[in-house]
């Protein structure tokens, strides 16, 4: 019955879809409404999040800051009153790379851009940045020499003491 109505009202039909076109392009351009909602925009890094979010721990969080891949990490597994924690707390960022790189998607995980690793300890705080392209190539090294001869050529790390 509607249909039929505004069959008769071409014109009032054509006005309808107009406005419904501007408000489409005024919500995409400026942010508002239903039309800008950032989890349909689709990008690598929200595709890596879905097939991770049923795999890690619970001491991670994982975000997108666009089509860079966020990491934050609560360092559980080293205990506090250890002496030397670097050398420990390097392990752990490499196991948790090379898990990254293991339970995502190699193709999906190759186009994001960065990936960027926070892990937190009570001592020291590491952030490392890396693009996903290198960490992807984590999945497929076995050897512990060159594991760490690839991290020290691919991560920019930034220490912080506490």
């Amino acid at each position: 019955m509607l249909w039929n109505s505004l069959m008769k009202k071409p014109v009032l039909m054509i006005g309808i879809i107009m406005f419904l076109l501007f408000l489409y392009q005024v919500g995409s351009k400026e942010k508002w409404g239903i039309f800008a909602n950032p989890k349909l925009i689709p990008t690598s890094c929200r595709a890596v999040i879905v097939r991770l979010e049923k795999r890690i721990p619970e001491n991670w969080k994982i975000y997108c800051e666009g089509n860079n891949l966020a990491v934050e990490i609560k360092e559980l597994a080293i205990p506090e009153d250890v002496e030397n924690i670097k050398p420990l707390l390097y392990r752990q960022l490499a196991n948790h790379m090379a898990f990254l790189a293991r339970n995502s998607t190699v193709d999906i995980l190759e186009k994001v851009f960065f990936v960027r690793f926070h892990l937190e300890h009570s001592k020291l705080v590491i952030d490392a940045v890396t693009e996903g392209k290198f960490i992807v190539k984590l999945s497929t090294l076995e050897s512990s020499e060159h594991i760490m001869t690839h991290l020290k050529s691919t991560v920019q790390v930034k220490e912080t003491i506490k």
